[in-house]
């Protein structure tokens, strides 16, 4: 809904739990109302289908709480994913929408368990928030969609996020390692506009470290600084995935890197993927991502006496199809002596030579399928079985973005 729809907008109220109604088609406010009923009475709340306009968070601050849409609860469709999608309730942001995220699960740093938000689509309004003048939000922090502190058993499955202003669609355990996680069969799309303009990138999947988690089945689609981006992941699987770009830029498709402090790299530590299982996904980058997979941090930030401090450690990467005009695979920071990188049985497609990547040092660089800068000092990594890691490329891509 356009603020210059709004005038002409007729509310359509409706009771959303006992005693509260809202409206159901975009006109007003309905935050307040979804607010209070998820968490004045501590419960399940399914929406009907339609549009809920927020001007503020929609904040879900107790354990075992479900969001979702009503009738939907055995549906495996996936909401706005394509034509055979099933009617979601939409929470759109308003254009004047100016708030830490639209969906907050957790209080303040503290977060919250056992909570499953179940085909709900989340629409930051990237255009018409940018054409109302709210520039300001990305930096301030202010436009990500969602955002998961990190507790156990929490889920979000055959949801979208899309349209989000800047920062990420999707924040997960951004403050403490989330503990059997589920995020599957969601849409995450057209977040960010990407290069050339510098003012709005988003992220499609911003993690900060989990365990015996799950991300399966999920389509990233046109996000514009990195679809895919995770920290840590102990015995987790990131598997029947596809990230894929038709029309917006980003950095990455798919990333592992190191969240610890820049600015204390001397307290710097490993990121730990050991048991990351990454298999049987599909990466579609073509011309507009720089490097389609990234497992390192060294191309974001090289700490020339600390570097050592940032890699990663262990994770798998098999059974893949990576398809690319530009990099295929970058390996910069991955892996250790005692737990390298595997990798084996991908089919990598990398179709130029030689061609522009990186940002801060942006330039024409030698491109292909595997770049490892010194294998087995800087980087490490081997086969797995059959293996793929004889690499076209030795060339230190160190904070070219």
């Amino acid at each position: 809904m356009n603020a210059k729809d709004l005038d002409k907008c007729v509310v359509l109220n409706q009771e959303i739990c006992p005693g509260t109604v809202v409206d159901t088609v975009g006109c007003s406010d309905a935050a307040p109302g979804i607010n209070s009923c998820l968490n004045a009475e501590n419960a399940n709340l399914a929406l009907p289908p339609g549009t809920y306009l927020i001007k503020s968070t929609i904040n879900i601050k107790y354990d075992g709480i479900t969001l979702s849409t009503q009738g939907l609860s055995n549906d495996t469709t996936t909401c706005m994913k394509d034509s055979s999608s099933k009617k979601c309730a939409v929470i759109l942001a308003a254009n004047d929408f100016c708030e830490n995220a639209m969906l907050w699960i957790g209080t303040e740093k503290t977060p919250v368990n056992r909570v499953t938000i179940d085909h709900i689509a989340l629409d930051g309004a990237l255009q018409t928030r940018i054409v109302n003048g709210n520039a300001n939000c990305r930096s301030k922090g202010r436009g990500r969609n969602l955002m998961e502190l990190g507790g156990a058993n929490n889920t979000l499955r055959y949801s979208a996020s899309v349209n989000a202003v800047g920062g990420t669609a999707v924040g997960w355990a951004v403050a403490k390692t989330g503990k059997s996680s589920i995020i599957h069969r969601n849409y995450i799309a057209n977040n960010g506009n990407g290069l050339p303009d510098t003012n709005y990138w988003s992220d499609g999947l911003t993690i900060g470290k989990v365990s015996n988690s799950f991300i399966s089945g999920n389509l990233f689609l046109d996000n514009t600084d990195v679809d895919f981006v995770i920290g840590g992941a102990i015995n987790t699987k990131f598997n029947g995935n596809t990230i894929k770009h038709s029309k917006k830029r980003s950095f990455a498709a798919f990333m592992l890197t190191n969240w610890s402090n820049r600015r204390k790299p001397e307290t710097a530590q490993w990121a730990d993927f050991r048991g990351f299982d990454i298999a049987n996904n599909v990466f579609d980058c073509n011309s507009k991502v720089d490097i389609c997979v990234q497992i390192g941090i060294f191309p974001w930030f090289y700490d020339l006496t600390h570097w050592t401090r940032f890699r990663t450690m262990g994770g798998s990467l098999h059974n893949n199809r990576i398809s690319t005009d530009l990099q295929g695979v970058n390996v910069g920071g991955g892996g250790t002596l005692k737990y390298p990188f595997v990798m084996f049985d991908n089919v990598i497609d990398a179709r130029s030579t030689s061609g522009q990547i990186g940002f801060g040092d942006r330039k024409t660089r030698s491109l292909g399928k595997l770049n490892v800068y010194k294998r087995g000092a800087e980087n490490f990594i081997k086969d797995g079985l059959d293996g793929d890691v004889t690499g076209d490329q030795d060339d230190p891509w160190h904070s070219i973005f």
